[in-house]
């Protein structure tokens, strides 16, 4: 059953970061009742387009009359309301991402690879896929190996003592990278389910891997580039006359 809307909706937006005003582009409400109506639900589906940054999204309002809220109102008079559970699509971030990826191939060139198989990640952490999640940064991890010179045939525990002796990583970050591979692997072999601040922590490792592997020494040299540029373009000091100087 279609109805009208109400023209301006406040929701949640992913892009912007926080509730915000959006209009309502589209509604859908289905409505139904158990059998015999004693308990009757509402499901409200709306197309919302922000009105900050005009991201547009979906957003699903369910309610049931056996979820209800019991308050007294300003006049001190008993009053409820129902209780609204709200759902998104595409789905709220669960973790935000880091700001360097959305301008990651700026810093790498061509790790398309590496880049897609980050965004996976952060689309299993939102869709509540821990355990893909936790596959998904032992992939990332393999993939930015390769692109820092290891060889892919190599185990897991030979490509940390390559890295190392490349010195792309250092000691302490062999010992966490490999606490990362081993989530990895549990996962994939014995279908371990990460809580949501294991899941926290994986992802800071390798959040932290790839900013200091790829991101970094890329930041390093386009800002030594700048300053040598910079550097020819700063009036030089000029040396005082001595006062004794007939010159």
């Amino acid at each position: 059953m279609t109805e009208t809307a109400p023209a301006i909706r406040k929701a949640f937006c992913s892009e912007c970061g926080g509730m915000r005003n959006c209009d309502v582009r589209g509604h859908h409400k289905d409505y139904g009742q158990d059998g015999d109506g004693y308990m009757q639900w509402w499901i409200n589906w709306y197309i919302l387009q922000c009105r900050g940054c005009e991201h547009i999204f979906v957003q699903k309002s369910s309610a049931d009359t056996e979820n209800i809220h019991q308050f007294y109102n300003d006049l001190g008079e008993p009053d409820s309301e129902l209780i609204e559970t709200l759902s998104y699509w595409p789905a709220l971030s669960k973790r935000q991402k880091p700001e360097w990826l959305d301008d990651f191939g700026v810093h790498i060139g061509d790790a398309d690879e590496l880049e897609q198989a980050i965004r996976e990640v952060y689309g299993a952490l939102d869709a509540d896929l821990p355990i893909l999640a936790a596959i998904g940064m032992r992939t990332c991890f393999d993939v930015a190996a390769i692109l820092l010179g290891v060889e892919d045939n190599l185990p897991f525990a030979k490509k940390l003592d390559e890295l190392v002796r490349l010195q792309k990583i250092g000691g302490v970050d062999k010992d966490r990278l490999a606490l990362l591979v081993d989530a990895g692997s549990a996962s994939v072999h014995r279908g371990w389910r990460p809580k949501p601040k294991e899941l926290d922590t994986l992802a800071e490792i390798l959040e932290h891997f790839v900013f200091e592997a790829f991101v970094a020494p890329s930041r390093r040299s386009r800002l030594d580039a700048e300053a040598k540029k910079l550097e020819g373009n700063v009036p030089a000091r000029k040396v005082k006359k001595a006062k004794d100087d007939p010159l």
